[in-house]
């Protein structure tokens, strides 16, 4: 009979813990599920500690207390190694994106005389693209000096002084026509005057294409785009 009573009262003890872990889980999931946090009802007259949704659930004889599940971030950790190079991306347009600049040089004879005459200088400026360009031509000395308005030594017939724009300004040129800007070779005898054309600066906001009709200078034929 005692063997019986025991069996009895283990099995009893088995479905009284089983039922009070499936009670003590209950409400943990469903906290954890919605607050992060987990409330109880705490007795401190025999320690014992139940788990509830709120503490309005706690007796008078009871404390609630409340903690979080998850504790605060911590720290962040070492900077990680370098990953590896990465592929090369693909190649460019050869003509990069605005201001396009081109530059025909050289733009005078040097130690050379007119005697007098005139030898018209012609520099071409093409707009290829389908959008009417802004175009800025710079006629300039050897110290990158802006010649525009200033006399062409030598020249006896016009355009006595030298054409163009001031740095920054522009004129239009429609899509697929040609700008042409004529000056006359300056007298650079004896050598290392004032306001000599050395080098001619185009620039644009839309692709374009120089030449330069320079053959009193030696030379005719497309002017250097500049490399960005």
């Amino acid at each position: 009979m005692n063997k019986t009573f025991m069996r009895r009262a283990g099995i009893a003890c088995l479905a009284f813990v089983a039922v009070l872990a499936v009670v003590l889980m209950t409400p943990i999931a469903r906290l954890v599920a919605y607050s992060g946090t987990l409330d109880a009802c705490v007795n401190p007259g025999n320690g014992m500690m139940r788990l509830v949704d709120s503490s309005a659930a706690c007796h008078a004889n009871e404390s609630f207390v409340e903690w979080n599940i998850s504790g605060p971030q911590g720290p962040a950790g070492p900077q990680g190694p370098a990953g590896p190079q990465g592929p090369q991306g693909p190649a460019g347009s050869s003509g990069g994106g605005p201001p396009f600049v081109w530059v025909c040089t050289p733009a005078f004879a040097p130690n050379t005389s007119t005697g007098g005459s005139n030898f018209p200088m012609n520099v071409y400026v093409f707009n290829s693209s389908s959008t009417t360009g802004n175009v800025g031509v710079h006629i300039r000395d050897k110290n990158g000096n802006n010649l525009v308005g200033q006399n062409i030594p030598g020249a006896t017939s016009a355009p006595l002084t030298y054409p163009g724009q001031a740095d920054g300004a522009t004129v239009t040129v429609s899509s697929l026509q040609t700008q042409i800007t004529t000056f006359q070779l300056p007298n650079d005898f004896p050598t290392g005057g004032a306001n000599i054309s050395v080098s001619v600066e185009v620039d644009s906001d839309q692709p374009i294409s120089v030449g330069a009709g320079f053959n009193t200078a030696g030379w005719s034929g497309p002017c250097g785009a500049v490399s960005k």
